[in-house]
């Protein structure tokens, strides 16, 4: 038995909007403008996220934030599982973008070319993290995040071993989500810096990878560029 609901417009635009895409979203024929129209700054949210804001902007030893803004798109969680061809990260309670801690250790460590000292900052098999990154929030803003857009497979044979690519295949348009706006990252460090040099290279090291490399997915057509 299927558990899909099918709701009108109307209700589709209040539901929450990890449901409203998980579960309320009809597969063969998705309403995108549905999906991208609402905003998603409700007072619940924007309050959440101010004690987040909050809590990290302390004056605290060990811990730092940084406010970036996507130049252009980001495209997080392409891989999840989702009810069509691609996914999207969202936070489980209030349904609006976010960027895993795990995948902003990634784009760092890759960026490292000494061993030791990616282990140190990020820790091995052996040894805990230095420095620990939390998840990065969207902040709020009047505007969706999301964005409709499409990424088009040309040679859909060829991809899975089945011939040469040619001139006479037929493109496969698919459409997803990507997210546009600003967003908040927070560190916390796990270990004595009195003269806050780790602190002073780790936000060097963020601003650096995140401007010229990007995080998440489609990296190499330019998407997950920040500016600081």
């Amino acid at each position: 038995m299927s558990s899909r609901l099918l709701l009108r417009t109307d209700q589709l635009r209040r539901a929450h909007p990890g449901l409203r895409f998980d579960k309320f979203t009809d597969i063969e024929e998705p309403d995108w403008k549905a999906l991208t129209e609402p905003r998603l700054d409700d007072g619940v949210y924007r309050l959440a996220y101010r004690r987040w804001e909050q809590h990290w902007s302390l004056e605290a030893p060990g811990r730092f934030c940084m406010k970036g803004r996507v130049n252009g798109r980001l495209a997080t969680g392409l891989g999840n599982e989702s009810v069509l061809e691609v996914g999207i990260r969202l936070n489980h309670s209030y349904g609006t973008p976010v960027i895993p801690g795990s995948a902003i250790k990634g784009v760092l460590r890759a960026r490292i070319d000494d061993g030791g000292l990616k282990d140190f900052l990020f820790g091995s098999q052996s040894s805990s993290a230095f420095v620990e990154f939390q998840d990065a929030w969207w902040i709020p803003d009047s505007r969706s995040p999301f964005a409709l857009d499409v990424m088009t497979v040309h040679h859909p044979d060829y991809y899975v071993g089945k011939g040469a690519p040619t001139d006479f295949d037929n493109p496969n348009p698919v459409q997803f989500l990507s997210v546009r706006g600003s967003f908040l990252f927070a560190a916390q460090f796990l270990g004595e810096d009195p003269k806050g040099a780790w602190k002073a290279y780790v936000q060097k090291l963020l601003k650096d990878t995140l401007e010229k490399d990007g995080v998440g997915g489609k990296l190499s057509a330019g998407y997950g560029r920040f500016v600081f």
